[in-house]
């Protein structure tokens, strides 16, 4: 057995006083139990999710991520999507105009008759009925009938299709290679190529009602339309990362996930800002359960977790606080977002929410284990409407609660 010398301690734990600004992600790196690439998430509800990738593998959890376990498919062919209707109901896509699904939750998967030979790269469905999967070649294939027969749609295209999002039964979007965007309005009997304004590879796309919708491409790209596609707006996202995956939690809240980045957005798509990953690799897909829980997944077999919409909390001192303390926000009144400060005196799990004075929890802020220090993050209220809200520190050091006021 070997000894550390306690010169060698001591030089370690004077390394970690000596340490600057410490910023503790919102993102938590999941062990996945492999290293191949994962290509698709599904989040249903916060305690089940799915991801696929390579080689025909496909994951579950049922513990909100601590644990993930492989799930027989039956395929060895690269899965490049996955949809869940709800945790019981889940579809997959990929190579050879594979289609699976599963209506017990990934313990069996029954392989679908697509109608094509050609590989698909999306799949979605807007209710349990309806679903549509698109491809390479400009490759379209629709259900109504939740899957038992799917009929291949002419595009008109011959490019990749990257991502498909119906918000019913009949107005669909299509994103694809070189600036496609393609739109139906009768269920995908026809599509109608709209105009992006790009010729840059698109890689999703997701639409928050019928007239607000988001897509994303290679270098950062970000095209946002208020008027059902019509017109399209390109959106400075602060970044030049090849951007794969996008998702809402609401109307309001949504995110993106690319090459080492996942952006927020709390106004519909309008503006975005970078949330710390602590990852170099390709984030395929994200998905989110609800406000506060989501995934992202991608190579490696990298599984991020979040459960506080991926905010963060950063260091703002070196110096190790005397003793527990939660400062009043500021500004006070706001609109809509605060900054909430905050001191340790010991490392510690922590979390911060906000509940309403009906003492329902609104939001949690950020959940996880920090260090010693004072410290720093934001709350942004956008969601929700004018009023008092309690937020709350909880800490192995105590718990503290003060009163903040958010006038629109």
């Amino acid at each position: 057995m070997r000894y550390i010398s306690c010169s060698v301690k001591l030089f370690f734990l004077l390394f970690l006083n000596a340490c600057s600004i410490f910023s503790q992600s919102g993102w938590f790196q999941q062990p996945s139990g492999t290293t191949v690439t994962l290509l698709g998430a599904a989040f249903p509800n916060s305690n089940t999710a799915f991801v696929c990738g390579v080689n025909g593998l496909l994951l579950k959890t049922t513990n909100s991520g601590m644990n993930w376990l492989p799930q027989s498919t039956g395929t060895n062919k690269f899965l490049r999507s996955i949809w869940a209707v709800d945790a019981n109901t889940v579809y997959t896509a990929g190579e050879s105009g594979l289609i699976i699904r599963s209506t017990n939750g990934g313990v069996n998967w029954d392989s679908l008759n697509s109608g094509t030979g050609n590989t698909f790269v999306n799949i979605h469905f807007s209710d349990p009925q309806n679903g549509t999967a698109v491809g390479l070649l400009g490759t379209i294939s629709h259900t109504t009938n939740g899957g038992i027969n799917w009929v291949v749609q002419p595009s008109g295209a011959s490019a990749e299709l990257t991502g498909v999002f119906f918000t019913g039964q009949n107005t669909g979007f299509i994103s694809g290679f070189g600036g496609l965007i393609l739109k139906s309005t009768n269920g995908g009997s026809a599509w109608t190529p709209l105009t992006s304004g790009v010729t840059t590879d698109l890689r999703a796309i997701y639409f928050i009602n019928e007239s607000t919708g988001i897509v994303t491409g290679i270098g950062g790209k970000i095209l946002r339309t208020t008027n059902g596609g019509a017109n399209w707006v390109q959106i400075n996202s602060g970044a030049s990362n090849d951007l794969y995956s996008v998702n809402f939690a609401n109307e309001s809240t949504g995110y993106v996930s690319g090459t080492g980045i996942i952006l927020r957005t709390t106004n519909s798509g309008l503006n975005w800002d970078e949330q710390s990953v602590n990852v170099n690799s390709d984030l395929y897909s994200i998905s989110f359960a609800d406000v506060n829980n989501g995934i992202s997944v991608g190579q490696n077999g990298v599984i991020l977790k979040t459960t506080s919409g991926g905010i963060g909390i950063n260091q703002i001192s070196n110096e190790v606080p005397q003793k527990f303390a939660l400062y009043q926000n500021y500004p006070n009144p706001f609109n809509p977002v605060t900054t909430i400060r905050f001191d340790l005196p010991k490392s510690s799990e922590i979390k911060i929410s906000v509940y309403d004075l009906n003492g329902r929890l609104i939001e949690v802020i950020f959940s996880g284990i920090a260090r010693a220090g004072e410290y720093l993050t934001k709350w942004n209220g956008s969601e929700f409407s004018s009023g008092v809200y309690l937020f709350v520190l909880h800490s192995q050091s105590g718990i503290s609660a003060k009163r903040m006021i958010m006038i629109k």
